[in-house]
């Protein structure tokens, strides 16, 4: 039986068909650019690229063309193809990653999230994208949900960690929540990946279910809730919990068990902790930047020092919140209030306020049974007995769900 390779909508890819399409994928052609929001194609772009040894861009699939001519792409490229001489025939899988591995000059170039601003162009050889991988005869019955964008760092990653090994990727990344449990139960999954947001999203459908097949369960591109960690526990009993710090101009650096990450003897000379509690990094551990002009790149990420080697992540500077003079961290808040009862998700922003110059605004995805004015009431209470006055939303809405950027992370602003 063929072994599956992708799992996307109600379409089943195989990696026989993979393979029949890397042999016939125009071959004798390079590409300059990947411009898709199918998997499939993002996938067998960048396959392709590594077999061929070709340089290749990747672009979200729904990239207006504003956008992309803010990036300095030239539009009429999107679509050229460069002859190549060198045409190949793979067998099997096999001699496909074998091909892989003897990459030279390739390069792949992806752009930041643009939360904070215009995205910006970073490349990434093999290596740089593989840094974490792990292949083994072990890993060979993984099954892998994939939560991730896959046109950005933390879905190709995945990516890379389900091909090299040969293991089915499941797409759950934007689908609905009622469909995920589906794809879950009838898939076996194995392993997952995914930011808090996706799980806290989840979890209310899962109740009730426990999933004994889930060995591992990653978060990453958000801060780590300890909360949620206990819930993930009860569906999943049997899974290792992991907490990964990347980013898409360094790919992954730091994993935890927990919210403590470690910096690893070999990384210890290339990491570095402002007075300000900005966490740097050397620039001889990033993809290479056009817009890098130092020897340290400031992530933007405030965290909190516990010894030598030790960190916890706190926020995104740009992020914070200022009340009045006093700098609010949201997520500390967003943290507390999902502790009352009856709250599935929460996002905490600032407004403006013509005495304080912002305040906070709470918007909440409530259990559907609960009273809105009662639980309104709890919240403030809770919030008040918990945290400092300039730290208690002033506003709390109730939504139906929360707007997430195009990396599924939530957005603030």
């Amino acid at each position: 039986m063929d072994k599956i390779f992708l799992v996307y909508n109600d379409t089943v890819y195989t990696y026989g068909q993979l393979l029949m399409d890397l042999n016939s994928k125009e071959a004798g052609y390079s590409y300059l650019y990947v411009k898709d929001n199918h998997p499939y194609e993002v996938f067998l772009g960048i396959i392709h690229s590594l077999l061929y040894d070709y340089p290749l861009e990747i672009l979200d699939g729904d990239f207006s063309e504003q956008e992309i001519s803010e990036l300095g792409v030239d539009t009429n490229l999107l679509t050229t193809k460069v002859p190549k001489h060198e045409r190949l025939h793979f067998q099997n899988m096999d001699e496909v990653i074998r091909r892989i591995y003897k990459k030279d000059q390739w390069m792949l170039t992806l752009y930041t999230s643009g939360t904070t601003g215009r995205p910006k162009k970073m490349g990434h050889t093999f290596d740089t994208l593989t840094r974490n991988v792990k292949v083994h005869a072990k890993f060979e019955h993984c099954i892998w949900a994939f939560a991730y964008n896959p046109t950005h760092m933390a879905g190709i990653q995945v990516f890379f960690q389900a091909f090299l090994n040969q293991n089915p990727l499941v797409y759950m990344f934007g689908k609905s929540m009622s469909n995920i449990k589906i794809l879950m139960e009838t898939y076996q999954i194995t392993h997952i990946s995914a930011t808090a947001t996706f799980y806290r999203n989840i979890l209310p459908y899962l109740q009730g279910t426990t999933y004994p097949t889930m060995e591992r369960v990653t978060f990453g591109g958000e801060k780590f809730d300890l909360f949620l960690e206990e819930k993930i526990k009860h569906a999943f009993p049997n899974s290792k919990i992991t907490n990964v710090y990347a980013s898409t101009e360094a790919g992954s650096l730091f994993a935890a068990k927990s919210d403590v990450f470690e910096i690893r003897p070999e990384y210890k000379q290339f990491v570095k902790i402002t007075e300000q509690k900005e966490l740097c990094i050397h620039r001889s551990l990033l993809g290479q930047s056009h817009s890098l002009e130092n020897e340290w790149f400031h992530t933007g990420d405030s965290v909190e020092t516990i010894d030598e080697t030790h960190f916890k992540f706190q926020s995104r500077q740009s992020d914070m919140i200022n009340v009045g003079g006093y700098k609010v961290n949201p997520i500390e808040v967003e943290n507390l209030l999902m502790q009352v009862p009856g709250i599935i998700d929460v996002v905490v922003k600032s407004k403006k306020n013509s005495v304080t110059g912002e305040m906070l605004v709470a918007d909440v995805i409530k259990c559907e049974e609960l009273d809105e004015k009662e639980l309104k009431k709890e919240i403030k209470q809770f919030a008040t007995t918990h945290l400092q006055a300039w730290k208690v939303p002033r506003i709390i809405k109730f939504v139906d769900e929360l707007l997430i950027t195009r990396t599924g992370k939530k957005v603030r602003k």
